[in-house]
């Protein structure tokens, strides 16, 4: 029971540190995301990391394009840290990216993903829109 029961708990705990950050993330500004608003957020906040473009190259992030509806951790020829390998069983959605942008160490414990200071709600929801868009 020791170790089982041990990593049984610890995963539980995740799970509803998961839980709890999605919920308290999720709420958006209320106003309509605006997909040329994102792509302009994307681009200040993002790109240093990221590319977009269908086929692009991955960078000290993975591309992003199609991410939505893709299970996490699964673009090729990324390298993923241990512990997003070993925790990040979701399938990425508009729903969780605002939270991982917000909070990533909360969802992925470990995760090699920094917090870009400064990105306010607004710039959230229209880079969640836009990567969203990408497919």
């Amino acid at each position: 029971m020791g170790q089982q029961y041990d990593a049984t708990v610890r995963r539980s705990i995740s799970a509803f540190a998961v839980a709890l950050a999605i919920l308290a993330l999720s709420a958006s500004t209320g106003q309509a995301a605006d997909v040329a608003k994102g792509e302009a957020a994307f681009v200040r906040q993002c790109a240093i990391c990221h590319t977009i473009d269908k086929g692009g190259e991955n960078r000290l992030g993975p591309n992003l394009f199609g991410i939505v509806g893709k299970r996490a951790g699964t673009v090729p020829g990324f390298k993923y840290t241990n512990a997003f390998r070993n925790t990040a069983t979701f399938e990425w959605s508009e729903g969780l990216l605002g939270p991982w942008i917000a909070l990533p160490a909360v969802m992925v414990p470990g995760t090699a993903m920094g917090v870009f200071p400064g990105v306010s709600d607004r710039d959230k929801d229209d880079i969640v829109a836009y990567v969203a868009a990408q497919k």
